[in-house]
């Protein structure tokens, strides 16, 4: 949906609720609760950017849970749209995924239930249709969303983003094109999970979707920072201590304009790298559908040729970051495991996060 239609010119936003909750041990508000404020910080930096629609994926199994969300965007007008499948098929695409395949059952048992339930504005059986298709039919059962909306809505004025201290430690995580960015970061976040720390994860790319993009903002960082800021500041209030981040960090500029939102925040900047022909690997394999499914990963279900294409794309960014000298670490991938990798960048990064001194589990 969002891809359909921001191609028809509708400025739209895009967020996975999953990617914005990523933040354990989880608190005692519960998921929903950091879900629903963190899209709330953020939704005025959409508005900012003139977005006339958000596209909003994530479960919600109750009415009480949709208020949650609602409750903390009072001018927004929601349909919330149930996606169904029948039983045989649900199974097929849960099995697919190559994860959890104990779960299944309770993945069943959970859809039964919404079955049963009746909260949502729509609900659409998506047996037998391709993804577009069914994007196109949920539109045209929201009628026509959103063309409903009022013609003034990109007019609206909203405060500047605010300047939070958020006194803390980021380790992020940069590098060209399938060097393993988002991989080796998820990594360190669970490595940082089992010591008890309270730490959250953000991949910049999940939080900036924004089409067509601002003019002044061609790369989108403006609305990144702004919905880092925003969103960091929502798990510091849950008792985070540390910040594991992955995204395009090219210059030290680009860093900079991050770090003018996260006043007091100490950032260090891990870029990775690989020869060309790893990459090259792993932009094959994505393109067959390998690799942890990420919501807008544009490599899946590409050509051979435009596959090349990426590839060599990747193998000019690396070299680019290299004569630049990006970075405050330079970590080498090639041959190694992702555990390996990740245990250098603790390792060079002095131990991150021991070396903060308020990154203590929590009594301590």
């Amino acid at each position: 949906m969002f891809a359909q239609l921001s191609r028809s010119g509708v400025k739209t936003a895009f967020v996975d609720t999953a990617q914005i909750s990523l933040c354990y041990p989880v608190p005692e508000c519960g998921t929903h609760h950091i879900r629903a404020r963190n899209l709330a910080a953020m939704w005025p930096n959409f508005r900012r950017q003139g977005v006339r629609c958000l596209v909003l994926a994530g479960f919600v199994d109750t009415p009480g849970e949709v208020r949650e969300y609602t409750a903390l965007l009072p001018g927004a007008t929601l349909t919330l749209c149930r996606l169904r499948v029948d039983r045989a098929e649900l199974k097929e695409r849960f099995l697919a995924r190559g994860w959890r395949p104990d779960l299944v059952e309770e993945a069943v048992a959970e859809a039964e239930a919404l079955d049963r339930s009746d909260y949502a504005d729509v609900c659409m059986d998506t047996d037998g249709l391709t993804v577009p298709e069914a994007a196109r039919l949920v539109r045209e059962l929201a009628g026509g969303w959103p063309c409903s909306l009022p013609a003034d809505v990109n007019r609206q004025s909203h405060p500047p983003a605010p300047q939070i201290d958020l006194s803390a430690s980021v380790l992020w995580f940069s590098g060209a094109t399938a060097v393993g960015k988002s991989t080796v970061g998820y990594e360190v976040f669970t490595q940082v999970l089992r010591t008890g720390v309270r730490a959250a994860y953000v991949d910049v790319k999940q939080i900036g979707a924004l089409r067509p993009a601002a003019d002044d903002d061609a790369a989108g960082h403006r609305l990144k920072a702004r919905n880092l800021a925003a969103i960091w500041a929502g798990y510091r209030a849950v008792g985070a201590r540390c910040l594991i981040v992955s995204g395009e960090a090219d210059s030290d500029d680009t860093v900079r304009g991050y770090a003018e939102l996260l006043p007091g925040t100490a950032i260090t900047v891990c870029r990775l790298h690989a020869r060309p022909a790893t990459p090259a690997e792993r932009v094959a394999q994505r393109g067959r559908g390998g690799g942890p499914a990420v919501p807008g990963d544009e490599v899946k279900g590409l050509g051979s040729a435009a596959l090349h294409r990426v590839a060599e794309r990747a193998a000019r960014e690396a070299k680019a970051l290299d004569r630049a000298g990006a970075g405050d670490l330079r970590v080498d991938t090639d041959g190694r495991s992702v555990r390996e990798v990740a245990a250098e960048v603790q390792v060079r990064s002095g131990n991150w996060p021991s070396n903060c001194t308020t990154c203590q589990p929590p009594g301590q």
